[in-house]
C-alpha cells in the first residue's frame, strides 16, 4: 500500500436515527503522532489490524482492538503501530446512550473496551479480520449496532437540540424542566452539555471553512465558524488539540487528516 484510504458509507435505513455514518481507513505504517479533534459525535472503533497507541504524558497506551470512543473535551493523539485498518461507526450525537446502554456523560474522553464487556463484540473482532474487503467490515459493524440499538429509545427533545445547535439555533430546556434538569437529561443522551456541544460544532466549522476552495486565512475561518476573533479560536486549538492551529496545519497526517477533510454530509452517497 503507498497511500491512505478514508471511505465513508451511509449507514442501513433501520439504522439512520442512530447512525451517522459507517467509515472506513486504511493506510502504510506511519509513526507520526495524529491530533484528533471532537465532531460531537461518539464512535464505535474496531481496530482490524494493530490497534493504535495513545500517547500522554504518561507515555502510550494501547487502544482495546473494539471501543466505544466516548465526546473528546481535551486533546488526543494516537499513534500508529504498523499498517493500519479500521472501520468506524460514528453515531448521531443524539444516539449514544441508546447504543450504550448507559449515561453517556460516563465515557467523555474514555475510550472503553466493548470486547471486555460484550461477548458479540468480541465475536465481530474474528468476523471482520477474516477479509480484506473494507465492505465485510463495513457489514460486520453494522450488524453489530444493530442488536445493541434494536429498540432503543432516542429522546425527541434532546435531538431536537442537537439539531438546532449543530443549525447554528439555540436550544432551550423544554417547558417543564428546569435548567439542572435540561443539562442532566442532555448530558446522559449525548455526553457532555448543551454548551459544550455548541462549542464543538462551532470548532468543527474552522475545518470546514478551511477546506474550502479559495486561499482563506485563520482569521476568516475564525469568523466564518462563529468566533469572535482568532483569539478565541485560539483558544479552542489550545483546548481541543493542545496545538496552535499553525502546528495543526503542519502536522495533520494520517487519519487526523482523514477525519478532518472528508466532513460527513447527511445527503451523501457514497462510499467516498
Amino acid at each position: 500500500m503507498t497511500a491512505p484510504d478514508y471511505r465513508e458509507y451511509p449507514p442501513r435505513p433501520a439504522l439512520r436515527d442512530y447512525v451517522r455514518c459507517v467509515w472506513t481507513f486504511v493506510a502504510p505504517a506511519d509513526d507520526a503522532p495524529q491530533p484528533i479533534a471532537p465532531d460531537g459525535c461518539c464512535e464505535l472503533i474496531v481496530h482490524v489490524r494493530a490497534p493504535y497507541l495513545e500517547r500522554g504524558e504518561g507515555g502510550d497506551v494501547v487502544q482495546p482492538r473494539v471501543l466505544f470512543a466516548g465526546q473528546i473535551t481535551e486533546p488526543l493523539n494516537l499513534v500508529a503501530q504498523g499498517e493500519t485498518g479500521v472501520v468506524g461507526v460514528r453515531f448521531q450525537p443524539w444516539a449514544a446512550r441508546a447504543f450504550l446502554g448507559a449515561d453517556a456523560s460516563g465515557a467523555t474522553d474514555k475510550r472503553v473496551d466493548l470486547a471486555a464487556l460484550d461477548g458479540k463484540a468480541a465475536a465481530m473482532l474474528p468476523r471482520a479480520q477474516a477479509s480484506v474487503e473494507s465492505g465485510s467490515w463495513v457489514d460486520a459493524a453494522q450488524d453489530y449496532v444493530a442488536t445493541r440499538v434494536w429498540n432503543a429509545s432516542i429522546d425527541p427533545h434532546v435531538r431536537a437540540a442537537v439539531e438546532a445547535l449543530e443549525a447554528e439555533r439555540e436550544a432551550p430546556a423544554p417547558s417543564g424542566l428546569s435548567e439542572r434538569q435540561w443539562q442532566r437529561r442532555f448530558k446522559a443522551e449525548v455526553g457532555i452539555s448543551p454548551r459544550e456541544l455548541q462549542s464543538v460544532f462551532r470548532f468543527r466549522r474552522v475545518f470546514d471553512a478551511i477546506e474550502r476552495p479559495g486561499p482563506p486565512g485563520w482569521v476568516e475561518a475564525a469568523l466564518a465558524a462563529g468566533y469572535f476573533d482568532q483569539p478565541q479560536m485560539a483558544r479552542d486549538f489550545r483546548r481541543y488539540l493542545g496545538l496552535s492551529s499553525r502546528q495543526w496545519a503542519a502536522q495533520r497526517v494520517g487519519l487526523a487528516k482523514a477525519l478532518m477533510s472528508e466532513t460527513y454530509k447527511k445527503d451523501g452517497a457514497g462510499p467516498r
